[in-house]
């Protein structure tokens, strides 16, 4: 019964974190994106460009390409790139020859790069599409890596968001930083859906989990207290059957020879073995006069204590009590 309870706290707790959808685990999809980078480096006038599926789109971001020159906060040092400010403005360098729109046209398609920290994912969001920024990408703190993290921003529109790791952050910005244009491109990468567990769920199977140690706990302690108990018996029996053994052997033993009286060897036979009796066979006679083999009898008294015919106690016919060296009157 108790290994039954275990098992069901076992089972209920596997379906508590197999669940997919009712019991508290939900699915969580995510895409990465693709970034794709270009720029000309003055001195040599060389074309440096990358592309890596290097990003991780917003949980609220359009899973939707983007393209545009990279613009960085105006005056933020590497250290103070977050964007926090509402009245953030930013540096987007131009081509060579390029000239800023027009008054009152809008500026030509560009992306916000900022860093992690210094307030929500919303609020940087929110103060680069102020300037009409197409897309934002954010870049996660150095402690981290290259890794990324989903990312909530609700109600930041149409605007493409996504995060990269501090080293490709810092190698976009390096030459924004200097003046350089650098031209990004984002794009769809891999979907990716994962089950994850809600907090209700590991609560409930911890809960099980302590419920199931302690009934195995209570089992355990049964388990070895009625082992104890057990082996007292089999110690109490062990010497209860000592002291049988040694009242059996004060019955009356008989070696089997011709002419014996009250004996037939030719006619009667032992009642545990159904064999008739031979000569110098060893026999015990019981209190009641029945007599059998003593390597059939003895052992039949051991567990028994009575006479196979007629059910006679032996050991209290002796003048015995339950095996005890007291004798009775």
């Amino acid at each position: 019964m108790l290994c039954r309870a275990r098992l069901t706290l076992v089972a209920a707790a596997l379906l508590a974190l197999g669940a997919p959808r009712g019991g508290g685990a939900r699915l969580l999809e995510w895409y990465t994106a693709w970034v794709s980078t270009a720029y000309t480096e003055p001195l040599s006038n060389r074309t440096v460009r990358g592309s890596a599926e290097s990003g991780r789109y917003g949980d609220s971001s359009p899973k939707e390409s983007a393209q545009g020159l990279v613009g960085i906060p105006r005056g933020a040092s590497a250290r103070h790139m977050d964007g926090c400010a509402s009245d953030t403005d930013y540096d987007v360098p131009l081509p060579p020859g390029s000239r800023g729109p027009p008054s009152g046209e809008p500026p030509p398609p560009w992306i916000a790069l900022v860093a992690r920290g210094g307030c929500t994912f919303k609020d940087k969001v929110t103060n680069a599409a102020r300037k009409r920024a197409v897309a934002v990408v954010i870049y996660n703190e150095p402690r981290f890596g290259n890794a990324t993290v989903s990312m909530s921003h609700l109600g930041t529109g149409n605007t493409v968001v996504i995060m990269v790791g501090y080293p490709k952050g810092i190698e976009i910005l390096e030459p924004v930083r200097r003046g350089i244009p650098v031209k990004m491109t984002i794009g769809v990468g891999t979907r990716h859906v994962q089950e994850y567990i809600s907090g209700q769920s590991v609560v409930f199977v911890a809960i099980a989990f302590i419920t199931m140690m302690i009934i195995s706990l209570a089992w355990l302690i049964f388990y070895y207290i009625q082992r104890f108990l057990y082996t007292g018996s089999q110690f109490g029996s062990q010497g209860h059957r000592k002291e049988t053994k040694k009242v059996i052997n004060q019955l009356q033993l008989h070696t089997v020879k011709h002419g014996d009286k009250g004996l037939d060897v030719d006619a009667e036979n032992c009642a545990v073995c159904i064999e008739n009796y031979k000569l110098k066979d060893i026999v015990r006679i019981l209190p009641c006069k029945h007599i059998f083999h003593r390597t059939c009898i003895d052992p039949w008294l051991l567990d028994h204590r009575t006479c196979p015919m007629c059910k006679l106690d032996v050991i209290k016919a002796l003048g015995y009590w339950d095996g005890e060296c007291s004798r009775v009157g």
